[in-house]
């Protein structure tokens, strides 16, 4: 499988690496559950991988960084999310500042051998 930091994507892993990462951490620490709080857990994981799998576009905004983790961001939603191609979803959350962290992520990313 070949990934494209800013076209569109399929993942062979649909979901996080396994259900206790998925349940782990949509419960506890920084539950991403409040932050979608008409999601189900399901509906969670749908919604991460339709994002990750979206091609770079005026809304998505998205890049890989140094390990090969394809991030994505929704402007319009204020979703952010990661995934390892390999072993499925690592995140998705919405930043309290929005666009400017997915900008940072990107200046990190870049400086230490991302790719757009």
């Amino acid at each position: 499988m070949i990934t494209s930091p800013s076209g569109a994507n399929t993942f062979i892993i649909r979901g996080f690496k396994n259900r206790q990462k998925l349940i782990n951490h949509w419960k506890n620490g920084r539950t991403h559950r409040d932050e979608y709080p008409n999601f189900t857990i399901e509906q969670y994981v749908q919604r991460a991988l339709e994002l990750l799998e979206q091609p770079v576009s005026e809304n998505i905004l998205g890049h890989a960084d140094r390990y090969g983790h394809i991030i994505r961001y929704d402007k319009t939603t204020n979703d952010f999310a990661k995934v390892h191609p390999y072993k499925g979803i690592i995140t998705m959350f919405k930043p309290e500042d929005g666009e400017e962290y997915y900008m940072r992520a990107l200046k990190g990313d870049l400086e230490h051998g991302g790719r757009t």
